[in-house]
């Protein structure tokens, strides 16, 4: 009966162990670490504010993660990162920030679980990655460089803080959302963009979990470029 629990206890430590890589394992860690950290010595904001911001990084880190790993698990994740980012951000007043999340992110996390259940690689349990063409990436440029301009003057008038980076960050993420959400592995080199911003934001507003969140989502995001673009010669995809 012990040998037999024993054997038990042995798969669940093996499918947790193999659930992420090391590396990943490795920046859930030390979000956590960092997380619980910045809370403890956090004496200015209450503690539902505190447990719903750590609620965010955690889930967050766990989220981006399993996307660079394209498992499709990672939407679970993305869920409460988003209900719990959404608070922050109002907070915080990035409203950009809080109309990316409310209303592109919430419900574009039904369209990506849709899309990604059709589109998985049985042999290495993720998703199938894609590869853009030149004119595509153009395209993407342009639109998004109007876009830009056109939220940082609508954040203005809202009176927004730091609208620029707010405007930018959110229209860059529009777009990587799109990509995440049809399989490009480009994706990952504007998450890259969209990351350095967020933390500088962060900084600004002092808030140093968001900022640890954050530095952790660019080191994934980088890790992200690097696990697709492995991904996309594997399936031989270019749509």
């Amino acid at each position: 009966m012990i040998e037999l629990e024993n054997k038990k206890d042995n798969r669940l430590t093996d499918k947790l162990v193999s659930f992420m890589t090391p590396f990943q394992w490795f920046e859930v860690l030390v979000l956590i670490g960092f997380t619980a950290y910045f809370a403890a010595v956090d004496k200015e904001s209450s503690v539902l504010y505190l447990v719903i911001n750590s609620l965010s990084a955690i889930c967050g880190v766990f989220c981006v993660v399993l996307c660079a790993s394209g498992k499709r698990s990672q939407y679970y994740f993305g869920f409460v990162n988003i209900a719990a980012y959404i608070v922050i951000a109002m907070t915080s007043k990035y409203y950009g920030q809080v109309a990316l999340n409310a209303l592109y992110y919430l419900p574009t996390q039904f369209i990506g679980m849709y899309m990604w259940k059709k589109h998985m690689n049985e042999d290495i349990n993720a998703v199938k990655s894609k590869k853009m063409s030149p004119k595509q990436v153009g395209g993407y440029i342009f639109v998004t460089a109007l876009g830009i301009v056109g939220c940082q003057y609508i954040l203005e008038l809202l009176g927004g803080k730091q609208t620029w980076l707010d405007s930018t960050t959110l229209i860059i993420s529009i777009v990587a959302n799109a990509l995440m959400v049809l399989r490009y592995k480009e994706q990952w080199a504007l998450w890259i963009v969209v990351d350095i911003i967020t933390v500088t934001m962060w900084i600004l507003a002092g808030d140093m979990i968001q900022v640890s969140m954050w530095s952790v989502y660019l080191l994934n995001a980088f890790y992200g470029f690097y696990k697709w673009s492995k991904m996309n010669k594997v399936n031989f995809e270019n749509e």
